[in-house]
């Protein structure tokens, strides 16, 4: 089976995306996803550049950091910045989100991406977003657009005029908080048997910013020692895993 760690939060600070290299220089890490609008943006480029084997997506974000866009009515407050989580839930059920504005800034923040010299191979979202209704037809008709891989929830999603949207055939989000373990990589992969499987991760080592910013910090360091451990790659490549990239599908 074809499995991907994809390692999200790239760009968010320096100690994360030095996890994430490190993750993928030694260890299971062969893709991660870029957030535009954070300030380690520029770093994760510039590193980026001297890991080839580390493929980089999209993580198209509402509810953290800065926009590329500018300043929206309805997504950002007056100087730019995305609005909480629980704000944009609350205004999402509410309908009290234009769809415009959040198309204008995803492709926005793609097109940044893009700028900095790095075509991105796949797309998903920070707190899982784009799942969300009409935001899940605008993240696929960007995908569409740029040709791009996705994380989708639903997999029966990609149909219709968006069936040839590439995606994997499973999703985990279980290798989280207490579950980082070897064991629970061990677990988690021996549930699924399809083509393919991307495991969500969340490398980091802690720095300043990531601690001050982010409620999920501490576990971010024990997510890398398990990513990084030997023992635990030596045993998906004898179980005939491989360990992949969104842009080997």
């Amino acid at each position: 089976m074809k499995i991907i760690f994809n390692a999200d939060d790239f760009g968010y600070s320096k100690g994360v995306n030095l996890g994430i290299a490190e993750a993928c220089q030694n260890g299971l890490v062969r893709s991660t996803t870029i957030m535009a609008g954070m300030p380690g943006f520029e770093h994760a480029v510039g590193l980026s550049k001297q890991i080839p084997e580390l493929r980089l997506g999209a993580h198209l974000t509402l509810t953290a950091g800065k926009s590329a866009g500018g300043v929206y009515k309805t997504i950002t407050n007056g100087e730019g910045y995305f609005l909480t989580q629980k704000e944009l839930l609350r205004r999402a059920a509410q309908c009290d989100i234009d769809m415009q504005e959040v198309e204008a800034e995803y492709d926005a923040q793609i097109q940044k991406i893009i700028a900095a010299g790095v075509m991105p191979d796949h797309f998903d979202s920070h707190h899982h977003i784009h799942n969300l209704p009409g935001f899940a037809d605008i993240f696929l008709r960007l995908a569409k657009k740029y040709r791009a891989r996705v994380r989708i929830c639903n997999k029966a999603l990609p149909n219709g005029e968006y069936a040839g949207v590439k995606t994997t055939s499973a999703f985990d989000e279980t290798f989280y908080g207490e579950t980082t373990t070897e064991e629970s990589i061990k677990e988690l992969t021996g549930r699924y048997n399809g083509e393919s499987l991307e495991v969500m991760c969340h490398p980091a080592y802690l720095d300043h910013a990531l601690l001050k910013s982010s409620s999920y910090n501490v576990k971010r360091v024990l997510e890398l020692k398990t990513l990084t451990s030997p023992a635990i790659k030596a045993y998906l490549l004898e179980q005939g895993h491989e360990l992949c990239s969104f842009s080997d599908l």
